[in-house]
């Protein structure tokens, strides 16, 4: 080790000088400590011992400028003197100072406080390296989380592409919407669409959990069913009586395609179509919250009969129910995460407030309802994070 001795007196530092090259250290001498304090500014020298009286800056004085300097490495200061009663110690402790011994000590004293001092250091050393290693790995994750989260927003602008973006698809039904994802990105997705000149069809599904895995199945499906409405699937065949295929055979499709592996998420969905000239139309509902009919003289009805989640059991039978929207009636699809939404003391949303709210904004355009609903959650939640997406659309007849 690399030691410096700080001692005004020159036969001192001969003494000290050989003891230490004796015990294998390299030594550096100043003759007082203003030179010392020259030489530690251009040296990283980790140990000093340094006499308590000198000329120009006494030792105490020398420790307090080591103690006060901004250096990378610790330190190690050993004061001697001639001095031994019980303030001094105190005195040159205060100071700064690691070890303190009186002058005319041993040499093996000297030799273990040495010792005491390189393990110290050796120490201080690997607890440096460790930090270094460890601010090396930080800088590296806080890197992996900036790419993460440069691919959410990207993921999360991508299925924000998917959402709904014109309210005005036909002139006879009004459409609002209202999404809150629990994270960037989430599980809930929604769409409406014209099958042809009269019958708008729409889907609500919720991919069971959320983040990531749930947002690549919900894009999945959301371009399975975009594909199918392109590709004419979604249309009855020419010869039959029907114009659009019937929701329980769509759901029935994509339960058969989407058979969830041991890792594969599952999905809730409600799927159909509404005929924008008379009002009627049929749903399937598939283990996703019942369908809403807020009727304009204030009456609120569920409609469906529950289903399987898709994905979930192969085969499993699916039901297409019929509904018709007067005009000024309303159908309310929504995702689960609304009524499970917890306040501060643990208590749900509820679907009572839901439909509260159905009924207080009747006669009213469905936005009014989507807005009125987004600040009643809020409220309900205060500064809580939103546990599961949340997400609405309703259609009303004009």
């Amino acid at each position: 080790m690399r030691i410096l001795i700080a001692d005004d007196a020159s036969d001192a530092r001969e003494i000290l000088g050989r003891l230490l090259k004796r015990w294998g250290h390299e030594v550096v001498t100043a003759s007082n400590g203003r030179e010392a304090w020259e030489i530690l500014r251009q040296e990283p020298l980790r140990l000093i011992i340094s006499d308590w009286m000198m000329p120009e800056i006494d030792g105490l004085e020398l420790c307090r400028r080591v103690r006060e300097a901004q250096w990378e490495h610790y330190v190690y200061f050993i004061l001697l003197t001639a001095r031994d009663d019980k303030e001094d110690l105190i005195e040159g402790m205060t100071a700064g100072a690691d070890d303190f011994l009186t002058k005319s000590f041993n040499f093996e004293e000297l030799r273990v406080r040495l010792r005491a001092a390189e393990r110290i250091l050796s120490l201080e050393s690997q607890l440096a390296l460790r930090n270094s290693k460890l601010e090396e790995t930080n800088g590296k994750l806080h890197a992996a989380l900036d790419r993460i989260q440069q691919d959410l927003r990207a993921a999360a602008a991508l299925q924000a592409s998917l959402l709904p973006k014109d309210p005005n698809v036909s002139p006879a039904v009004a459409l609002a919407w209202l999404f809150l994802p629990a994270t960037e990105i989430g599980g809930d997705i929604f769409d409406f669409f014209r099958l042809n000149d009269r019958d708008l069809g729409f889907y609500h599904l919720d991919v069971a959990g959320h983040g990531v895995p749930s947002a690549m199945m919900s894009v999945t499906l959301s371009r399975t069913l975009s594909a199918e409405l392109g590709e004419g699937h979604l249309v009855a065949p020419p010869e039959g009586e029907r114009r659009v295929k019937a929701p329980d055979a769509v759901v029935a499709d994509l339960n058969r395609r989407f058979q969830s592996g041991d890792n594969a998420p599952y999905f809730t969905m409600v799927y159909g179509y509404i005929d924008t000239h008379s009002g009627r139309g049929e749903l399937c509902q598939a283990g996703h919250p019942h369908p809403l009919l807020a009727r304009r003289d204030g009456r609120v009805e569920q409609v469906g009969h529950g289903g399987f989640a898709v994905g979930m059991l192969e085969g499993v039978p699916y039901d297409s129910v019929a509904f018709t929207l007067e005009p000024g009636d309303r159908l309310i699809l929504y995702s689960d995460g609304i009524t499970d939404c917890r306040n501060a003391e643990g208590e749900s949303f509820e679907l009572e407030r839901l439909i509260g709210l159905a009924v207080d904004c009747g006669g009213a355009p469905p936005k009014t309802l989507a807005s009125r609903l987004d600040m009643a959650l809020r409220d309900w939640r205060g500064e809580g994070e939103i546990e599961d997406d949340i997400s609405l659309l309703v259609l009303q007849r004009r």
